[in-house]
């Protein structure tokens, strides 16, 4: 099914008719949670989904933008390529998925297509996401349903000329600020009141001063650049890369005043052992109160929906070669183990700080699975 995208107030719902792999705690109304809250699975809010389309008028790029919210009804869920948004990208990620058939990708979705927002909360809490390189604003769509269950709406863009279907552009200090501007004018759209580019049901609903922003890999370092440069945003999660480092100049963590979650995959084999070096140090050199979780036996893509969709995503899945240990045979923890963890600390870390949930804090300096996840604080 292809999407089409809705621009100047202007949308076409397409509600997938798919099975539905929502769960029981994802099903809720309008109406308020009544059970106790766990971060460590799906919240008491149904999770919706909508692409939009904006404007970088910094550098006057075309984006489109998916976003994730609390809706006031559940629905039936969606598969992966649900997300592409023409008949090109529609082949392009069949043909991605046929040829890579290992169970890697995460091919459902606990989101429904163009549901209405939720009533009971007036304005969500945001966090902006940047995806990986050459990859897409639905690589960590299970982190997104996880926040938006808990009531934190997120929103990634496309980094045009730097995705699955139009790949190219180069990892530069340049084209860093770039994807920065990407974000930060994606947020601007959002926070209009009146926004031609959002359907009137969510113009108004995104809260200016509960702003948070994550990213994996080349989206990290993006991350840390916006956390950096706009004051807007109160806490950000770094996911597998550093953001202060010699390839991609433009990020000091020294300007970095937010609290901050780093995610360390031991295994990772894209930025090997010396880019965790680095992510360690930039974690010691972060302002307090900031946390490290690192997993052990996980790759770069341990932590990615759409890890194995390309040969290059691969590591990170099944079988691999430890780079802790080089020539060492292994196998990378389960997908949907590093995915649990990936989404468990996420929304324990924004629920503490967009939420203002204390407990949730606490729960982060605590270990989900002792045998794969260290945390530590600073």
């Amino acid at each position: 099914m292809i999407r089409i995208i809705a621009s100047m107030g202007c949308i076409a719902v397409l509600i997938a008719t798919l099975t539905a792999c929502s769960d029981s705690s994802n099903g809720s109304s309008d109406s308020s949670p009544l059970e106790p809250l766990s971060y460590d699975r799906q919240g008491p809010y149904a999770v919706a989904n909508q692409t939009i389309s904006i404007t970088n008028y910094t550098d006057g790029r075309v984006l489109n933008v998916e976003l994730w919210y609390p809706a006031a009804t559940s629905g039936a869920g969606q598969t992966i390529e649900d997300f592409v948004t023409s008949d090109i990208e529609g082949n392009e990620i069949s043909t991605l998925l046929r040829d890579n058939p290992e169970n890697c990708v995460t091919k459902k979705t606990r989101s429904t297509y163009g549901l209405e927002p939720n009533k009971s909360l007036a304005q969500f809490p945001l966090v902006a996401f940047s995806h990986c390189s050459n990859c897409t604003r639905f690589s960590s769509f299970s982190l997104a349903e996880r926040l938006a269950s808990h009531g934190i709406a997120v929103a990634a863009p496309d980094h045009t000329m730097n995705t699955l279907f139009d790949p190219g552009a180069s990892l530069s200090g340049e084209f860093l600020t770039i994807r920065t501007n990407d974000i930060i004018a994606m947020v601007d759209e959002l926070l209009v009141p009146n926004s031609a580019a959002l359907p009137e049901n969510l113009q108004g609903r995104f809260d200016a001063s509960r702003i948070g922003m994550a990213g994996h890999s080349y989206g990290a370092v993006t991350s840390g650049k916006v956390l950096q440069d706009d004051d807007r945003f109160q806490a950000g999660y770094i996911i597998a890369a550093p953001v202060e480092n010699p390839l991609i100049p433009g990020v000091e963590v020294a300007r970095i005043t937010e609290p901050t979650l780093y995610l360390v995959a031991r295994e990772d084999n894209s930025i090997t052992e010396l880019g965790n070096i680095l992510l360690r140090s930039n974690f010691e050199s972060a302002a307090s109160p900031s946390w490290k979780i690192e997993l052990a036996d996980a790759g770069h893509w341990s932590v990615s929906d759409i890890a194995g969709i390309t040969p290059a995503f691969q590591a990170g899945c099944g079988d691999g070669e430890r780079q802790t240990k080089p020539g060492e045979l292994f196998e990378y923890i389960d997908i949907d183990v590093g995915l649990e963890i990936t989404a468990a600390y996420g929304v324990r870390f924004f629920a503490g700080h967009l939420l203002g949930d204390e407990s949730a804090l606490i729960e982060l300096e605590e270990s989900t699975n002792p045998g794969i996840v260290e945390v530590f604080k600073k």
